[in-house]
């Protein structure tokens, strides 16, 4: 019946995965994470400054974070809604690149797929830079496409506007805008495109929005320079220029394998592809470019490639692995591909949960607010004032700045360079708690000579030190405290 149903309605398939993104993958992580991810904590740490930039990436990720908590009443939860609101956009925007070349079944198969992608899954409750980006990059390609084939003023518009939020969500942006570019310069229909006013209007529009960030990397374009940087090893063999972007390569497409395993069921045994012209050469830019693009810089620089980079790569996969296969086979083999594509997000759910809540390490089982409660109680205690400005690492400063009562203000690693949002007189003024998790050197504490105290929260230990407002002075170092279980 369902097949019956999907066959004759295939956008209802769509619907079901969307409802699933939007119940599973929101409640899950609301329900069994003891606090939110590392990322978006940072990015909310971020976010209250409404800074231009960040020492690491551009701001969008971070106002959108902070807007989602206003709007929803200051509830953190509200951030695994809208992270999977971003998944929905994404699929809608893959489907209508897939219809651009594909009859509807085989398009929403081409969505379908992305069920079997370990970025498009397991890692969504994770927003961050990374989640971002897969709806803007999938919004980028549609309009791209379309106004290359229409030359449509409406679509080079939102293609401008696109580009630049894939850049104001993370640099990487840049790739898929590469992309497109090589596309206009290197092909017929790109060049035909150049001679008219679309692209350069799309230009001025992107630029426009880039302006305040553009302005803002004119004073601080080292920041994140030096975080790329950070990422060079260092090394100059055959390893970090050869073997690291095949191994940053290989990493990012075995996220795709269980989507393999669901496409090689719709193809069946002896299928054969429909008559057709070729693979359209923007299509396959689009999906394959920013990965070679990533490995030619990291073959350049030998830096580190982490795999979860490539996140918003290949989004439209699942449309390239479509376009091959004859739409009367898929209909014959749809019964079984669906049975596995059940089978499968009960897996990825099932292996997810036991993952988060029995096995492993995730960072997600951390008791967070119960840091934020022990650090605000041990504050309070010495002080009786409100807390402004917690110290720490960008992780445990984050934490406490997203849980404290107080939301505090990120001094990262003390660095008034990296949170230009805090002066020098803030800290005499409101003073900060200074917080360094052990086993680990805390330099910091003892160039202060400032007298720390051991806390203990979830089986982890953390020196705390309180640098008073000008003034007051701390009181006596207190014995190791727990929090109560």
């Amino acid at each position: 019946m369902i097949r019956e149903a999907i066959a004759q309605r295939p956008t209802l398939l769509l619907l079901l995965l969307c409802l699933w993104h939007l119940g599973f993958w929101v409640l899950a992580p609301a329900l069994s994470y003891s606090m939110l991810p590392l990322d978006t904590l940072e990015l909310l740490g971020w976010g209250r400054e409404w800074q231009l930039g960040y020492y690491k990436h551009p701001p969008l990720g971070a106002w959108l974070g902070e807007a989602v908590l206003q709007l929803s009443g200051g509830r953190l939860e509200a951030l695994y809604l809208f992270a999977q609101l971003l998944v929905v956009a994404s699929f809608a925007y893959v489907y209508g690149v897939a219809r651009l070349y594909l009859d509807p079944l085989r398009a929403v198969l081409a969505v379908a797929l992305l069920e079997g992608s370990y970025f498009h899954t397991v890692l969504t409750p994770n927003f961050n830079m990374n989640s971002l980006q897969i709806p803007i990059w999938a919004g980028l390609s549609y309009h791209f496409l379309r106004a290359l084939d229409t030359d449509a003023l409406r679509h080079w518009l939102a293609f401008g506007l696109f580009c630049a939020l894939a850049v104001l969500a993370k640099y990487s942006g840049l790739l898929p805008i590469a992309c497109c570019g090589l596309v206009l310069l290197l092909t017929a229909r790109g060049r035909q495109r150049l001679a008219g006013r679309g692209p350069w209007l799309a230009a001025l529009v992107a630029l426009a929005l880039l302006a305040p960030h553009l302005y803002w990397l004119t004073g601080h374009w080292q920041l994140p320079l030096d975080y790329l940087e950070s990422f060079d090893r260092g090394e100059t063999g055959l390893e970090a220029h050869l073997l690291e972007p095949l191994r940053f390569a290989a990493g990012s497409l075995a996220g795709l394998a269980p989507a393999a395993l669901l496409w090689l069921l719709l193809r069946g045994r002896g299928a054969q592809a429909e008559t057709r012209s070729g693979v359209p050469v923007p299509l396959l830019a689009l999906c394959f470019g920013p990965l070679l693009l990533s490995m030619a810089y990291g073959a350049l620089s030998g830096s580190h490639l982490k795999t979860t980079w490539a996140f918003p790569f290949y989004s439209l996969a699942g449309v390239l692995a479509m376009l091959p296969l004859d739409r009367e086979r898929v209909r014959r083999h749809l019964g079984r591909f669906l049975a596995a594509l059940g089978a499968l997000l009960l897996l990825t759910a099932c292996l997810h949960l036991l993952y988060k809540t029995r096995w492993g390490d995730s960072k997600t089982r951390f008791d967070g607010p119960a840091l934020a409660r022990t650090v605000a109680a041990a504050w309070q205690e010495e002080t009786g004032r409100p807390l402004r400005i917690v110290i720490g690492d960008h992780i445990d400063s984050a934490i406490v700045a997203a849980y404290a009562k107080d939301r505090p203000h990120m001094l990262i690693r003390g660095d008034f360079r990296i949170s230009p949002w805090i002066a020098p007189t803030d800290l005499e003024r409101f003073g900060a708690v200074w917080l360094c998790r052990q086993p680990g050197p805390c330099p910091a504490l003892r160039e202060r000579t400032l007298r720390p105290r051991m806390i203990e929260v979830s089986g982890q230990r953390f020196e705390l030190a309180i640098l008073p407002p000008a003034g007051a002075s701390p009181g006596p170092p207190s014995p190791i405290a727990k929090e109560p279980s």
